[in-house]
C-alpha cells in the first residue's frame, strides 16, 4: 500500500511539474456599443426627404480565447459568437513554429451558423421554394473545408502560399463615427478606395529591401468563380466550370522622411480550360491600381488614397466596368483625443453605354474616452450625381446626412 501511495504521489507531482510547460492561458472578452443618430435621406432628385434615427445598441461578439507557447511553437484558439443576420459560431486556431531562421505560420477557421437568418419555406410545392430552402441550408453553416494559406518568413523574405490577401489595397484613409465614407463598386466588389484587390488563391513573395522599404510580387492561379485578383467578376458569361483565372500583381511600400507611400498594380484574366472552341471565345480581363500616401507631421497627419479598376469582356463588347475613387483628409491629435476630416469621391460605370455615377462624401469626427469607455461624435454626408439622370433610390440627386454619437465598451 505504501508503495502504491508513493507511485501515485510521484505521478501527481510529475503532472504538477509538467503542467506549466503545457499550460494554456485562457481569457474571455465581449463588447457593447450604443449609438444615437439622426439621418436625413433624399432618395433622388425631386423626392421628399426622409428623416430617421434614434438610439440603437449592438451587443457585439462573445469570444473565448486561449494561447499556448512551447519553445519555438505558439498556438492560439478562439471561439466566438456573433450576430450578423444569423448567429455566427466561429472556431479559429492559428499557430507558428520557428526552425533556424525560418518561421512558418497558418490558421484555420470554421463557422457553424445556425441559419436563423433564413426564412424557412415548404419545399414540397415549387422549384422556387425548393431553391429557397437550399439557399437557407447553405447559409446555415459552413458547407466545405476552410481555405487557408501558409506563411514562411526569415524576416527579410516572406512567402505566402494559398488563399490570402497577397496584395495591399493601399487605402490609408481614416473615417469617423458617422456614415459618410463611400466604397468603390458598392454593387459588386465593395472595397475601400485603393486597388481593388482581396483574398485569392495564389503565391506571393515579399522582400524587405531595407528597414523602410519592402516590395511584394503575387501570382494568381485558381478556378474560383468571379475572383480576378480577389474582387473582379466574370464579365463574359464564363463559369468556374469551364474557365480558370491567372494574374500577377506588385505592391511597394516605403517611408521617405515623414511620408509613407504605398503602391499596388495588379492584372488578371480568364481562359477556357476545356478545349471547347465556343468557350475559348469567352474571356474577362481586369486591371487595378492603388496609391496611398500618409504624412507624419506630429499632431497633424494628412493622408491621400487613390484607386482605379477596369474589367471588360471579350465577346460582350458592352460588358465594361470602370471604377475610380479618391480620398484625402487628416487626423489631428488633441492629446489622447483625435479629430478626423475626410473628403472623397468615387465614380462607377457598369457598361460601355452607362454614364458614371459619382458619389461625393465627407466626414468630420471627434473621438475621446470617458473613463474605460470610448466616445465618438461625427457628421457625415453622401451625395450622388448620375449623368444618366436615373430617378431611383440611390440615383441622381440622392443625398444623405448623418449625425451620430457612439459609445463603446470592451470587457
Amino acid at each position: 500500500m505504501k508503495q502504491l501511495s508513493k507511485i501515485m504521489l510521484a505521478a501527481v507531482a510529475s503532472v504538477a511539474l509538467a503542467a506549466p510547460a503545457f499550460a494554456w492561458d485562457f481569457s474571455a472578452s465581449g463588447s457593447s456599443s450604443v449609438t444615437f443618430n439622426t439621418t436625413s435621406v433624399t432618395p433622388y432628385t425631386g423626392a421628399t426627404a426622409q428623416s430617421g434615427g434614434g438610439v440603437a445598441s449592438d451587443g457585439g461578439s462573445i469570444t473565448l480565447s486561449s494561447s499556448h507557447t512551447d519553445g519555438a511553437k505558439t498556438a492560439s484558439l478562439s471561439y466566438s459568437l456573433d450576430w450578423d443576420g444569423n448567429l455566427d459560431e466561429t472556431i479559429t486556431i492559428s499557430g507558428s513554429n520557428k526552425v533556424g531562421n525560418w518561421t512558418a505560420s497558418g490558421d484555420l477557421s470554421y463557422n457553424r451558423d445556425d441559419g436563423s437568418g433564413c426564412s424557412q419555406v415548404d419545399n414540397s410545392t415549387t422549384d422556387a421554394a425548393s431553391s429557397a430552402v437550399t439557399a437557407c441550408a447553405q447559409g446555415g453553416g459552413q458547407t466545405a473545408k476552410d481555405t487557408s494559406a501558409i506563411t514562411l518568413t526569415d524576416g527579410t523574405m516572406t512567402i505566402v502560399f494559398g488563399d490570402a490577401s497577397h496584395l495591399s489595397g493601399q487605402n490609408v484613409s481614416s473615417g469617423g463615427a458617422a456614415a459618410g465614407q463611400t466604397t468603390m463598386d458598392s454593387v459588386g466588389a465593395d472595397v475601400g478606395v485603393g486597388a481593388m484587390v482581396g483574398g485569392f488563391h495564389g503565391v506571393s513573395l515579399g522582400y524587405k529591401i531595407s528597414d523602410t522599404m519592402s516590395v511584394t510580387g503575387a501570382y494568381q492561379a485558381s478556378g474560383d468563380a468571379g475572383d480576378l485578383h480577389g474582387t473582379g467578376e466574370f464579365m463574359d458569361g464564363e463559369t468556374s466550370t469551364t474557365h480558370g483565372t491567372t494574374g500577377f500583381g506588385l505592391s511597394f511600400s516605403g517611408t521617405f522622411g515623414p511620408a509613407t507611400i504605398g503602391f499596388t498594380q495588379a492584372s488578371a484574366s480568364t481562359a477556357d480550360g476545356t478545349g471547347n472552341a465556343a468557350m475559348a471565345l469567352l474571356s474577362t480581363s481586369s486591371s487595378t491600381m492603388g496609391l496611398g500616401v500618409k504624412i507624419d507631421l506630429g499632431d497633424i497627419d494628412p493622408f491621400i488614397s487613390y484607386g482605379s479598376g477596369t474589367s471588360s469582356g471579350t465577346a460582350c463588347i458592352t460588358c465594361v466596368n470602370t471604377h475610380s475613387g479618391s480620398e484625402f483628409g487628416l487626423t489631428y491629435a488633441l492629446g489622447a483625443d483625435s479629430v478626423v476630416l475626410l473628403i472623397g469621391s468615387t465614380s462607377d460605370q457598369f457598361s460601355s453605354t452607362d454614364k458614371p455615377l459619382v458619389k461625393s462624401s465627407m466626414e468630420l469626427g471627434y473621438s475621446t474616452t470617458v473613463g474605460p469607455a470610448s466616445l465618438s461624435v461625427g457628421y457625415g454626408s453622401v451625395s450622388h450625381a448620375d449623368a444618366d439622370k436615373v430617378e431611383v433610390s440611390g440615383g441622381d440627386g440622392y443625398v444623405q446626412t448623418d449625425i451620430e454619437v457612439a459609445m463603446g465598451f470592451s470587457f
